[in-house]
């Protein structure tokens, strides 16, 4: 085991260089992601195996033995009947135990021995691997007195045991609702089953089958987590047909398969004990039941090749609709990346997408309790500025006129928050324009013919106009009073000594009395909007366009190889 454990180390190392040189370019070079599935899960989990033949158990190089083909992974804990578990029986677990502190040879040596004890003892013993190789491990109590009495039995008869805490610290699998081998929980064990029909290592967890292999890990100290160990090739199967639908033109499809290869390929980081999620958060992996036959030719006709910037793979980010421009990367997130600039896509724009654009209605108390839910204290809000519009038409800064104060929300922040489809939006019933009954200085109110510059508003305290030189609109001054409010604008914030007010915007001269009780936001497309729009790819495609053009035409400067 240690001896393997080095040789796994040294080609690390060597695989962290090559990726380091080489970018892992070379086309037809078979190496491995970390998927981290079944994302998000709750304490105290457990995962179910189910092989198509025996589930194989692996370290980092070679085969170690082989259990039966139904399993359940559990933390070493306590569990209660609160939690889920696919057995019929809920039953309880404790993570104490009895150790004997002999090793043995092999998980066959150690099997046997477990048997022995079992039979002359009456208690539950099975193999458990540590750092030091195998030994055997008895009960499962939850109260450790249990354990301590067990390991006086032992000793009493002549072997070498001790009691021990495993509480967190071990995993352990069940059959049929009896333990049959439990290992430390930095082992490096991995799970699968071979089958027969694909002619490829696969297993099922919770009835969802992954190619490769299977491991577990505990992190935050608290959480069993499964990781699908899988090559790359044959994970990128189990994303493309999950990202875009498999029905559309091959081009749009091979598109897809070069910015979902090149994605993983980036996101590999050997400092984690997983590269990616299974979800949005990373790319959508569903595994094998949901591959299909056209993103896996796409797959195939395009095997090793990625999308590279000056001799470096690129992040390759991508998303569902731009509604007519993508946007710079550094408007978005941070670093402003020579391959991530936005560029005019009607492409998108003709593609048919639902989602070019879209429009949503929020009432003051729904912002209210998202905002609270975010961390904020807000009894009441009194509109909403749009503060801040890139060069691409998305929103970079937004804020909340609140009872608290103003409250400033950057970049992808305020469309997070809201659940908006873009950055790309408008608010109305005055988003740019909103009353405060709380008290500001006083500011000297004055008529302007001006334009607003965008954003907040300047204000036109003489109702009485009839008509304005800006858009020649009449001026409707049927309102109630609002006589002693605070009005924010451009110029500050200016109190009204009017019964009634008028306004200039974008949309002309506007009459208002009142801050809304609703917001209504319209916007155009769906996601973030760097990178390459997968609906603007299938109007590409469509039109004849090959799927390095698609690329080059979504990633500025890029090369493809």
């Amino acid at each position: 085991m240690k001896k393997n454990l080095i040789k796994s180390f040294i080609i690390t190392i060597l695989l962290t260089f090559l990726f380091t040189a080489q970018a892992f370019g070379a086309r037809g070079d078979d190496f491995y992601v970390r998927v981290r599935i079944r994302y998000p899960r709750v304490f105290n989990e457990q995962t179910a195996l189910e092989g198509y033949d025996k589930i194989t158990l692996y370290d980092e190089e070679d085969e170690l033995f082989s259990l039966n083909n139904n399993l359940n992974l559990r933390i070493d804990t306590y569990y209660t009947s609160n939690y889920y578990a696919s057995d019929s029986a809920q039953a309880v677990y404790g993570p104490y135990h009895a150790v004997l502190r002999d090793e043995f040879y092999s998980f066959e040596d150690a099997s046997d021995a477990a048997e022995e004890f079992r039979d002359e003892f009456g208690k539950e013993f099975y193999p458990y691997l540590t750092k030091n190789g195998y030994t055997v491990c008895g009960g499962n109590f939850t109260d450790r007195r249990d354990a301590e009495k067990l390991a006086e039995d032992l000793n009493d008869e002549g072997y070498d045991a001790e009691s021990m805490n495993g509480n967190l610290e071990n995993i352990i699998a069940y059959s049929k609702n009896k333990p049959v081998f439990m290992y430390e929980k930095d082992m490096p064990v991995y799970f699968s089953s071979y089958n027969d029909v694909e002619e490829y290592e696969m297993l099922k967890v919770d009835s969802r089958a992954y190619r490769g292999k299977i491991t577990l890990k505990i992190i935050d100290n608290i959480k069993l987590i499964t990781i699908n160990h899988v090559e790359l090739e044959n994970y990128l199967y189990g994303v493309v047909p999950n990202e875009i639908p498999s029905s559309w033109n091959l081009e749009a499809l091979k598109a897809q398969t070069l910015a979902a290869r090149t994605y993983a390929v980036w996101s590999i980081n050997t400092k984690q004990i997983y590269d990616m999620e299974d979800n949005q958060n990373s790319q959508v992996y569903m595994g094998y039941d949901y591959e299909k036959a056209s993103t896996t030719e796409a797959v195939r006709d395009t095997r090793g090749e990625m999308i590279y910037y000056d001799g470096e793979l690129i992040q390759a980010f991508y998303h569902s609709t731009s509604g007519g421009s993508t946007e710079n990367s550094e408007n978005v997130w941070y670093d402003a990346l020579p391959y991530l600039r936005g560029v005019n896509d009607e492409f998108s724009n003709n593609s048919g997408s639902p989602h070019t654009t879209w429009q949503t209605t929020y009432y003051k108390e729904d912002i209210i309790r998202l905002l609270n839910l975010d961390g904020n204290y807000v009894n009441n809000i009194y509109g909403i500025q749009i503060k801040k519009v890139s060069e691409n038409n998305r929103v970079l800064e937004c804020i909340f006129l609140t009872d608290a104060g103003e409250i400033s929300y950057k970049k992808e922040n305020a469309r997070l928050l809201l659940g908006l489809k873009s950055s790309w939006f408008s608010i109305g019933n005055g988003n740019s324009f909103y009353f405060v009954n709380e008290y500001f200085p006083i500011i000297e109110s004055e008529k302007t013919e001006i334009p607003s510059r965008g954003g907040i508003l300047d204000l036109i305290t003489d109702a009485e106009i009839e008509k304005t030189e800006v858009t020649g609109d009449e001026v409707n001054p049927e309102m109630g009073s609002v006589i002693g409010k605070y009005a924010v604008t451009d110029d500050g914030v200016k109190q009204i000594n009017r019964e009634k007010l008028s306004f200039i915007s974008s949309n002309g001269v506007n009459t208002a009395n009142t801050d809304s009780e609703q917001y209504n936001f319209e916007g155009r497309g769906w996601g973030h909007g760097i990178g390459m729009s997968q609906y603007g790819a299938k109007e590409m495609a469509e039109e004849g366009y090959t799927y390095d053009e698609i690329l080059k035409h979504y990633y500025t400067g890029v090369t493809i190889k």
